[in-house]
């Protein structure tokens, strides 16, 4: 019989990319430290959900490698994830240049299953400003965001001090929408309901703004600014 492996999410911060990274275990042993030296985990928030780590009733593909810089446009290695019966398996590695020389993984289902609760249940790791991250996406209304035609990507503290900076995707012809709120100290459940509130009134009322993009966003205020 085959013997089957064993998998663990750890996530370790990552002072060189002022952010984190998941390490995955197999066997004991770090799998991309093994495989690919040059490269590291991905950020908690883009791997850490059971969306993306739970087997489907179709094969998917997600990334678990980023370049070594952080920036995983720059490049990243994802696998193949199915499961049939009490198996799940990991396979079919690709990089963005083609397939990767990397081993076949075997889970029992209830291994992985564990594993990959453990580690999206777990928020030991975070630092407030990530806590808060999270918290507010529970709270984002994206239907007063609709109708202005902008939609949340991520929050982060370490945009700039004292302050919780959160990114959307703005009306066509706008790459990016860069809202501050000022934090001195609150705890992350009242910053990320604070930012959650600002998201709900008019735009033009918000009070610190960048925008990126080809023209001017169409909200008239005196907080925003290119």
């Amino acid at each position: 019989m085959t013997q089957l492996n064993t998998i663990a999410f750890r996530v370790f911060p990552s002072p060189d990319t002022n952010d984190h990274e998941v390490k995955i275990f197999v066997d004991g042993e770090s799998f991309i430290d093994k495989h690919w030296p040059d490269m590291m985990g991905m950020d908690p928030g883009d791997l850490l959900s059971y969306r993306e780590l739970v087997p489907r009733d179709q094969a998917h593909a997600s990334a678990v490698v980023r370049c070594g810089c952080g920036i995983v446009g720059c490049g990243s290695a994802s696998v193949r994830i199915s499961a049939q019966g009490d198996r799940v398996t990991w396979d079919s590695w690709q990089g963005d240049t083609g397939e990767l020389p990397a081993p076949t993984l075997v889970f029992a289902r209830g291994q992985y299953m564990q594993a990959v609760e453990e580690a999206v249940e777990d928020h030991s790791w975070e630092t407030p400003d990530r806590t808060a991250s999270r918290l507010l996406v529970s709270l984002i209304d994206q239907e007063v965001l609709a109708p202005e035609n902008l939609t949340f990507q991520w929050a982060s503290g370490r945009i700039r001090d004292k302050a919780l900076t959160i990114s959307l995707a703005g009306p066509p012809s706008h790459h990016q929408i860069l809202v501050h709120v000022s934090w001195n100290g609150e705890p992350p459940s009242v910053i990320a309901r604070k930012a959650a509130d600002l998201l709900k009134r008019d735009p033009s009322e918000w009070l610190d703004v960048n925008w990126n993009g080809e023209a001017a966003p169409p909200f008239d205020g005196p907080g925003w600014r290119r």
